[in-house]
């Protein structure tokens, strides 16, 4: 620690002032000061406090309003102690045309200027040619590499654009920074939340850091502000691409999703924590006003080869992906009951999802979307690229590389996927997996390719309920439209082919939330967080490796659960009518009498133009030679329904 006596002329000089007074020893702090926001004016306000004194400073950022501040107080020590703070030096400009002069110097007598010595002037010398500058080896085997344009950062747009915004931060739930300890439950991307008000409009961004969530509430602001500017802004360079949803949409599921996840699981700080948070949001129109969560799921694991099961009580994939799939398939069961219930199945249910078919079954309500959020890109082939290396601006430079596109599989007791190319088990057996084999599943990106397809309702409401297909994917983080189209429909569209009727291609729109997720490289839990608008109290908490309840109950989202609410449905409702041109007995092509004795598998074949739509798909992937879909030991589907006259409170819960 020195003393204001040691301090040189040359120290308060050529010394950052903050530096200064940390030698000094003075105990200072920093607080920030409300922010003014007018335009060509200092925005950033500090107060510095020393002992019972307090200096403010002001300036174009935080690290300018500190130093003002800092010379402030250092001016009135050195006041104090009978000095005088010098003024800063500001650096030369060379690009000035003016003539550089010496600044006279001062002396403790008078002033002498210093006298410059006359030059002749000569003639400029030939200008020296130099040599062609030579190229790295690197950029002779890359090329060179062209730097990436540069644009504004959303915030400074703002700044310029809106005078007069303010940001506020607090925690993700809202809580002052002021408290003694940060809440726990939070989830590392919501961990912070900014407010970001312009007039009478407000914005929210949330973030694992203060910047981020700054950050994500300017595109927050920006998305819905460009909206009714008739002129581009700096932001917009071009008009949004088609195949993406809307930003501001795309921001309120994301939003609605994470909160959803934070108020099932608060105070829960075991449970609370994941590494991949999904959910389904129904949308009326694509009003933001009329939207609902559907489900909210976390998980990354797979159940484990030993913990199959022969009676359909255990969840087989437990990622966050497919079990929000399930709680949607539960959700629509939910909705069937209100029909199977009713005096006339066939008048429609205003409060239903759901309509009814004339001729027999139901269909989605055509001014009903749903939409996946996942905080991150799928496993597989949507998340097979480099999400730093500069983006190229056609699709894609390498379209037949052997990587790209190809099915891939997740890992028993493990994370990422490998292709199937490299599978030694093609064909997987119940004997082999018990013997050793590792216990093969489908990736995420090909599940939701084959959703495309299909739809999310699967093959048994199939039976009764026309295919239900996403609107749009909207992600968290690494979303590369062009991988994640090849992913999702790009890989198979020129080559399925004869799909029946009413199965398509469907192209879900693509949109990355503005509160983008930070990668977290924590070891990731081994259960899943499943929770279903149809029981909004209660959360199912899944042990990934038994695929069952951490009490060892069956879940709710089991096919044994999903195949008792089949049978009771299938008793009231009339199906669908089943249209696909090939030749088939009596037997196979009506419902046995006896439902009881039916096992799982043999109803699943039963509906046959699901089922055609399926060896479609699987065939238009051999046929771009891109693998072969594997399939569980045939053994784990063929048992019959266990739940008999369940309570429905209790079975459609």
């Amino acid at each position: 620690m020195m003393s204001l006596r040691m301090v040189t002329d040359w120290d308060l000089r050529e010394k950052h002032p903050i530096m200064i007074l940390n030698e000094l020893g003075t105990g200072f702090h920093f607080r920030d000061l409300c922010q003014l926001g007018l335009p060509h004016m200092p925005t950033f306000g500090v107060a510095l406090t020393v002992a019972d004194m307090t200096f403010e400073g002001w300036g174009h950022s935080k690290r300018e309003a500190r130093a003002s501040a800092a010379r402030a107080c250092l001016a009135a020590l050195l006041t104090r102690a009978g000095r005088v703070l010098p003024a800063p030096q500001q650096p030369h400009d060379f690009t000035s045309d003016e003539t550089a002069r010496t600044p006279e110097l001062k002396y403790e007598g008078k002033p002498q200027p210093v006298m410059l010595p006359k030059l002749e002037s000569k003639p400029d010398p030939p200008a020296a040619v130099s040599p062609p500058p030579t190229a790295s080896p690197a950029a002779a085997l890359f090329g060179v590499n062209v730097p990436a344009p540069s644009h504004k950062s959303p915030i400074n747009v703002l700044y310029e654009n809106y005078p007069g915004l303010t940001f506020i931060c607090t925690f993700g739930d809202g809580s002052s920074l002021d408290t003694a300890q940060a809440p726990m439950q939070l989830s590392h991307s919501m961990r912070f939340k900014v407010v970001c008000q312009i007039k009478d409009q407000k914005f929210e961004g949330y973030g694992s850091s203060k910047k981020l969530a700054k950050l994500a509430a300017a595109r927050s602001a920006l998305a819905v502000l460009e909206e009714g500017r008739t002129e581009p802004s700096p932001m917009q360079t071009q008009t949004p691409a088609a195949g993406f949803l809307p930003q501001t949409l795309a921001d309120h599921i994301g939003k609605l999703v994470n909160e959803k996840f934070n108020e099932v699981l608060k105070g829960d700080l075991v449970h609370s924590k994941r590494k991949v948070l999904a959910g389904i949001v129904m949308t009326i129109n694509n009003r933001i006003e009329d939207a609902k969560v559907i489900a909210v799921t976390t998980g990354t694991k797979c159940v484990s080869g030993e913990h199959m099961s022969v009676r359909g009580r255990a969840v087989n994939d437990c990622h966050a992906e497919v079990a929000a799939r399930r709680c949607l398939q539960r959700h629509l069961y939910a909705q069937l009951l209100m029909y199977a219930n009713a005096k006339d199945p066939r008048i429609t249910i205003p409060e239903s999802d759901l309509e009814p078919v004339p001729g027999g079954g139901f269909q989605l309500k055509p001014d009903r979307q749903l939409h996946l959020y996942v905080s991150t890109a799928p496993c597989g082939d949507g998340r097979i690229f480099s999400p730093h290396e500069q983006h190229e601006l056609q699709p894609d430079r390498h379209p037949n590389r052997m990587a790209r596109g190809q099915l891939r599989t997740k890992i028993e007791s493990g994370e990422g996927t490998i292709p199937v190319k490299n599978c030694s088990n093609v064909i997987q057996t119940w004997d082999g997996v018990l013997q050793g084999e590792r216990l093969l599943t489908m990736s995420c990106s090909d599940k939701v390719a084959r959703w495309c397809v299909v739809g999310l309702q699967g093959a048994l409401l199939s039976h009764l309920v026309r295919p239900v297909y996403l609107h749009s994917l909207v992600l968290g983080s690494l979303l590369h439209p062009h991988h994640m189209y090849r992913a999702l429909c790009g890989r198979i569209e020129a080559y399925i082919t004869s799909l029946p009727p009413p199965f398509r291609l469907v192209r879900p729109l693509l949109a990355r939330a503005a509160s983008t997720e930070a990668r977290t490289p924590a070891r990731a839990p081994s259960f899943s967080v499943c929770w279903c608008s149809t029981t909004p109290r209660m959360t199912e908490v899944l042990n990934a490796t038994t695929g069952k309840l951490e009490s060892g109950q069956p879940s709710l989202l089991c096919k044994q659960s999903m195949f008792a609410r089949w049978q009771y449905i299938t008793k009231r409702l009339s199906p669908l009518e089943q249209t696909i041109d090939i030749e088939m007995d009596e037997e196979a092509a009506t419902m046995p009498s006896n439902l009881d004795s039916l096992l799982y598998n043999e109803a699943k074949e039963r509906c046959h133009t699901y089922q055609a739509a399926k060896d479609r798909l699987i065939e238009a992937f051999e046929r771009a030679k891109l693998g072969r879909w594997i399939k569980k030991p045939i053994e784990q589907d063929q048992f019959v329904c266990e739940i008999l006259n369940a309570e429905p409170a209790a079975l459609f819960a």
